[in-house]
């Protein structure tokens, strides 16, 4: 016997998104964390034909600390399966992903890691904004 939704029928009952929660949670910490990091270290060195000169990063850092606590937050409010909490969520994971993408330079192998989650989670977010307006 199939169930219903193996035959293509819409759910009754529309779970939470935790995978998506739990993923924006990864995401803000570790925001969190490489901000604390940067602050922590000071100025960036770079490296031209002309010489090296110092790139002082700290607003883009405590910026990306905001941003990142804001996410987690989110994210924890997201597991609840809320529909507004759900919205609440994506628009804090777009404004993330911009402020990731914008570290790019400085960090780019955990900028594309963390942006590549952060999309995910707006796509798990937004099929679950889908099903509950479905469903309800």
């Amino acid at each position: 016997m199939r169930s219903p939704q193996a035959a293509g029928a819409a759910p009754d009952r529309v779970g939470r998104p935790l995978l998506a929660g739990g993923l924006l949670v990864a995401t803000g910490l570790s925001d969190v964390l490489t901000a604390y990091g940067v602050l922590r270290s000071g100025t960036f060195m770079v490296l031209s034909e002309d010489g090296l000169y110092p790139v002082d990063v700290t607003g883009w850092a405590w910026l990306r600390l905001a941003v990142g606590t804001a996410v987690a937050l989110a994210g924890l409010a997201a597991v609840t399966g809320r529909r507004d909490a759900a919205t609440v969520a994506i628009g804090c994971a777009v404004l993330a992903l911009a402020v990731d993408l914008l570290m790019l330079p400085y960090a780019p192998i955990l900028v594309v890691l963390v942006a590549a989650v952060d999309a995910a989670a707006i796509r798990l977010l937004l099929r679950h904004r889908r099903a509950t307006a479905r469903a309800g």
